[in-house]
């Protein structure tokens, strides 16, 4: 089962539209009440996340469903251009994007990037714990790719398993499985994908609750 596509903005347009299409799928699928607003906690988490990224942005929201198996859809398209955004982030205090603090700030700044689709500039140490390549771009430094980027996904799974590999050694690792912790959407969901789909960029959430 699909659900109808919501569009929403950064703005908060489309939210209570989107979250109610949540609540209908998950009554469509017969959850309980504990699953039915941990799949609603989700699709807040997601949207949530949407209305911190800078500038003007637009996104469908959709859900899918096999029995109990949810996927969460978020495909997001920046409405003004990759130069807009810079002028945007040069006259922050910072003059840089704000500090993406805990999981779902990551989230966010890896998609930020990633608006800009050409190229991945000064890839961050979390992007890269992360990167899922295609078969046709291994062996390629993930710091140098350009227009190939749409064969490039984000994978939490990946993402948790370098992190509990690194965290003993490396105090940075450690504060990261800390926000990874204390993260809804890191502790509810099976899997969170972002990906590159030409000008579009895909966060997925799932969540098997069979």
């Amino acid at each position: 089962m699909k659900t109808d596509r919501i569009l929403v903005t950064n703005k908060g347009a489309g939210v209570t539209a989107a979250l109610e299409q949540a609540a209908a799928a998950a009554a469509y699928r017969d959850l309980n009440k504990k699953e039915t607003l941990r799949l609603c906690l989700l699709a807040e988490e997601m949207l949530g996340m949407l209305r911190e990224i800078t500038g003007e942005t637009e996104a469908g929201f959709w859900l899918e469903s096999q029995n109990k198996r949810f996927s969460l859809h978020l495909t997001a398209h920046p409405v003004i251009t990759a130069a807009m955004r810079t002028e945007l982030l040069s006259v922050s205090t910072s003059g840089k994007n704000d500090a993406a603090v805990g999981f779902m700030g990551k989230l966010r700044d890896i998609m930020e990037r990633a608006f800009d689709a050409t190229e991945v500039k000064d890839p961050s140490a979390y992007y890269l714990q992360g990167l899922l390549l295609s078969s046709s771009m291994e062996g390629l430094d993930p710091m140098t790719y350009s227009a190939g980027a749409t064969m490039v996904t984000w994978s939490m799974e990946k993402y948790k398993r370098t992190i509990l590999e690194e965290k003993e050694n490396n105090a940075e690792a450690m504060q990261e499985w800390d926000e990874l912790e204390k993260s809804i959407v890191a502790n509810l969901a099976d899997e969170v994908r972002i990906s590159l789909r030409g000008r579009d960029v895909e966060l997925t959430v799932y969540k098997d609750f069979g």
